[in-house]
């Protein structure tokens, strides 16, 4: 498992704030459902999604949510 740590662009939220649209890299992760949320006190707000990629992959992506942004932490297709 690779560690990216990259920050990442999030387009439009759910009820429940999380992303809905990713553009990393120059690709464009579509968040298909929220498998995890959680927060140790103090820390960052992690999400752990199910993704589509260019219409056809699909995969999970761990984002970060923090005062800087959003970040890309892991990513698997």
């Amino acid at each position: 498992m690779q560690l990216y740590n990259e920050p990442v662009a999030v387009t439009g939220h759910s009820q429940s704030g999380a992303p809905k649209v990713l553009t990393w890299r120059g690709r464009t992760l579509h968040v298909r459902s929220v498998r995890e949320v959680w927060q140790v006190p103090g820390e960052v707000r992690l999400y752990r999604v199910g993704i589509a990629v260019d219409g056809d992959r699909h995969g999970i992506a761990e984002i970060a949510e923090d005062p800087s942004g959003w970040r890309l932490r892991h990513l698997w297709l």
